[in-house]
């Protein structure tokens, strides 16, 4: 079982570096090829047509703003700042804070931190279960527990929604609990019809 569940967070990794190429390819890479095609031109008109040239300076301008804005943006989704500079305790109220809903975020190992693979994984769970809450849920309000003891990390987001999550095939949550089977970590969901529903998470690690 437990290789099997290894092997399905080794194709949702492969899967996941396959979007990240698609983005840059279709997103940056493109803006940065037609930004290349512009300077050509300029270089051929700053002579014979400097308004034209101007035009495509100031296109050429925009298009590198825009691929840095897009790659800003990749790396955020890959690993964020937040995450990395001030750990996950903070990490996640950062994204409480972005969900358009009311929220109450306790901590209670501020300043320790597990291993950067192990918060990673918890961040982008969390921040899948508040995505659901929003989206699917219907709720109006979360809560988010962090906390470590006896040698495990653990995670509780409790939402006011109208219930009925379940981890299933294809389903955000399944994607959640193949994430944490690569640390033999553990995935639970409590979300009768009408709700609340409370998603648990907890993964084995130690704190620095």
């Amino acid at each position: 079982m437990l290789t099997e569940t290894r092997r399905a967070a080794v194709d949702t990794s492969a899967a996941e570096l396959r979007r990240i190429e698609r983005d840059l390819h279709d997103g940056a890479q493109a803006r940065l090829v037609a930004m290349g095609m512009d300077l050509g031109t300029i270089e051929a008109l700053i002579e014979k047509d400097p308004a034209k040239a101007r035009e495509l300076l100031a296109r050429a301008r925009k298009s590198s703003a825009d691929a840095l804005t897009e790659l800003r943006d990749l790396v955020r989704g890959i690993h964020p700042p937040v995450l990395a500079e001030r750990g996950l305790g903070d990490a996640v109220r950062a994204l409480a804070l972005r969900v358009p809903i009311a929220s109450e975020v306790n901590v209670d190992f501020d300043g320790r931190r597990a291993a950067a693979p192990v918060e990673s994984a918890a961040y982008f769970a969390v921040s899948e279960v508040l995505t659901n809450a929003v989206k699917h849920a219907g709720a109006d309000r979360v809560w988010i527990d962090l906390r470590h003891s006896d040698g495990m990390l653990r995670i509780a987001v409790t939402d006011n929604g109208r219930g009925g999550a379940r981890i299933g095939t294809g389903s955000g949550l399944a994607g959640i609990e193949r994430r944490l089977g690569t640390f033999d970590g553990v995935l639970a969901v409590s979300s009768p019809a009408g709700g609340p529903t409370m998603v648990s998470l907890e993964i084995p690690c130690e704190l620095s």
